[in-house]
């Protein structure tokens, strides 16, 4: 279990130095960020959690949702989806954070790419909120 907590340290710590490095001018010269990438993530994150999740429930017949925890590794969305939801959540969250640091330095192109980090992380959290509220019932502890 110790190398779980680890692995999801590291990938979650990694997450600020990508959304870090995705601001560097370098990166961003000739990118067009379109200004409809935010609010369509913030559309397409909540539809994608909860498409997920109810398909691991029916498609792939799981009896119960694990309650996520931080000394598990999973990237198997059917079979442990919740899971798989907090270590894509908290990897956003990073990069949102990496995104930040340098902000105040960066183009209309890099303001636009935080600002889909950021609808990206919104769109995560919703649908948790979502799932959570729908499929209480199903939550179980390990």
């Amino acid at each position: 279990m110790r190398i779980a907590t680890i692995v999801n340290t590291v990938a979650v710590a990694s997450g600020v130095w990508v959304g870090y490095r995705s601001m560097a001018p370098e990166n961003l010269v000739g990118a067009e960020m379109e200004w409809v990438v935010s609010p369509l993530m913030l559309v397409i994150a909540p539809l994608f959690v909860l498409g997920i999740v109810q398909y691991s429930i029916s498609g792939a017949n799981q009896t119960v949702l694990r309650r996520p925890a931080w000394n598990r590794f999973c990237l198997y969305w059917p079979r442990d989806p919740l899971q798989c939801l907090l270590l894509v959540t908290l990897g956003v969250l990073a990069m949102v954070v990496g995104s930040g640091l340098r902000l105040f330095d960066t183009s209309s192109a890099g303001l636009w790419t935080f600002l889909s980090y950021l609808s990206t992380l919104c769109g995560l959290l919703l649908g948790q909120y979502f799932v959570y509220r729908i499929h209480r019932e199903w939550i179980r502890a390990d």
